[in-house]
């Protein structure tokens, strides 16, 4: 059984939409399925919402896999959206690792499309 669950929410504007619950850990341990389940549900949705908000561990790991998808996402004209970013671990995290941003990255299609935001 997988850690990450994947579910289909719909459509907006016509866009396929798709939340992929991320679990409670996001380390090195679950690198691959993480990454596996990450471009499964990108594959399946235009608009596809990460929900972070019961992650309670992460890592380097975890913090790229998620960039890799919002990279992967941006390249394929797909929007990434991330849920619970305010709780738990997360704005210690992003903190330390220096990802809160006021602006997106460069790599981003749209300003105020980045995870980090």
């Amino acid at each position: 059984m997988s850690a990450f669950d994947y579910v289909e929410s719909g459509e907006v504007d016509g866009r396929r939409c798709g939340r992929l619950h991320l679990g409670s850990s996001l380390t090195v341990a679950e690198a691959a399925e993480l990454r596996l389940a990450l471009m499964a549900a990108l594959e399946d949705c235009a608009v596809l919402t990460l929900d972070a908000a019961e992650v309670g561990e992460v890592d380097v790991a975890g913090l790229q896999g998620l960039c890799a998808v919002h990279r992967t996402g941006v390249a394929r004209g797909r929007q990434v959206l991330v849920t619970g970013l305010d709780v738990g671990p997360w704005p210690e995290i992003l903190r330390l690792a220096g990802l809160r941003r006021h602006e997106a990255c460069p790599l981003s299609n749209d300003r105020k499309n980045c995870l980090w935001l």
